[in-house]
């Protein structure tokens, strides 16, 4: 009977810890920040220098520094990962990591020889974008397992890197079996155990969710988050520096608004390299509160801020395939104002 109590309580503070009131009640990581940086291919030496010399309040990094052609990562060292968290000014960085939970890559550490061959039953199609990028069924558990749950899991590598936070693409990945409440409701089971294991390895890391905006309609799944990055408000969801219809903008600064009304930060990356366009970009989302992001698609290097994109490293760098900046996950058929879903 000693026994019973001491482990009944054990089980309630994880509980009271893990649950939505318990998201809410803790402090949103990214609150203060007001700029932001997304990098994810090309972090050697000098990248990395360039971050550290940069003013930005939170950059988005890959977890390695490199992804060789044979697949093997070279992960960033904790000692690196810490510099980038120091600003020029003696103030701190928050660098987060990308996490893609809706695909495989070929050339991440799990990647298993065989499946260039023949890939497991759970392993479908690849991403017409993005070339080695397949889509998972990503309720499975064999799937699930190697983005979370042990010592050798995506996660705890990146855990183990001592980055601030995880930056997970791809929650919008459901989309491609059926825009059904039940690949949502697999969708957002997913999103919310795997932030209560990361919070349970490390209550303070930051969360933020790449797009899937129509997801913030589930409570459980809004509280479980800090902050949404929403790629392509403005323009370019047909990849071309283009506005976007009305019905997109309208539909997804909708979401982006109610998120941030129950306390999330909001963070949005245009791919422009247009001057006028990124007036514009600025401009909106000033008014809306939004932190803006811009530069152009790649994700190779950051900007500085009012620095004008430069073109692309030349093609013989190694660098791992971007898997953002894919179209919206549902395209719209505008009527008048409105957006149909």
């Amino acid at each position: 009977m000693s026994l019973i109590r001491p482990l009944f309580a054990l089980v309630l503070l994880v509980l009271c810890t893990t649950t939505p009131a318990a998201a809410q009640q803790r402090a949103n990581p990214f609150a203060g920040a007001k700029s932001w940086a997304y990098q994810l291919t090309n972090l050697g030496p000098e990248q990395q220098k360039r971050i550290i010399e940069s003013d930005y309040d939170v950059v988005v990094i890959d977890y390695a520094r490199s992804l060789a052609t044979d697949g093997d990562e070279v992960p960033l060292t904790p000692a690196e990962v810490a510099a980038m968290k120091k600003k020029p000014d003696g103030g701190r960085r928050i660098v987060i990591a990308y996490l893609s939970i809706g695909e495989t890559e070929d050339n991440r550490y799990y990647w298993k020889p065989d499946w260039n061959k023949k890939r497991p039953a759970w392993m479908k199609g690849e991403s017409k974008e993005w070339k080695g990028n397949y889509l998972v069924e990503y309720w499975q558990p064999v799937w699930q397992n190697i983005v979370f749950g042990s010592p050798g899991s995506y996660v705890d590598r990146i855990l183990a890197g001592g980055f601030d936070g995880f930056y997970i693409d791809r929650a919008d990945a459901y989309y491609r079996f059926g825009d059904t409440k039940q690949m949502q409701d697999r969708m957002e089971d997913f999103v919310v155990r795997l932030i209560r294991y990361i919070r349970i390895k490390q209550p303070d890391a930051g969360i933020m969710m790449q797009n899937a905006e129509e997801l913030v309609d589930r409570p459980n799944y809004l509280s479980a988050i800090d902050a949404i990055a929403k790629e392509d408000l403005l323009f370019g969801i047909t990849h071309r520096e283009e506005m976007n219809g009305k019905g997109d903008i309208d539909y997804s600064t909708k979401q982006l608004s109610t998120a941030k009304n129950a306390g999330k930060a909001i963070f949005v990356v245009e791919y422009l390299v247009k001057p006028p366009n990124i007036e514009v970009a600025k401009a909106r989302m000033k008014e809306l509160g939004f932190i803006l992001y811009y530069g152009p698609r790649g994700l190779f290097e950051i900007l500085k801020p009012g620095e004008k994109p430069a073109a692309p490293p030349p093609s013989n760098i190694v660098k791992p395939k971007p898997p953002s900046a894919k179209p919206n996950p549902k395209p719209t058929q505008t009527q008048g104002n409105q957006s149909v879903r």
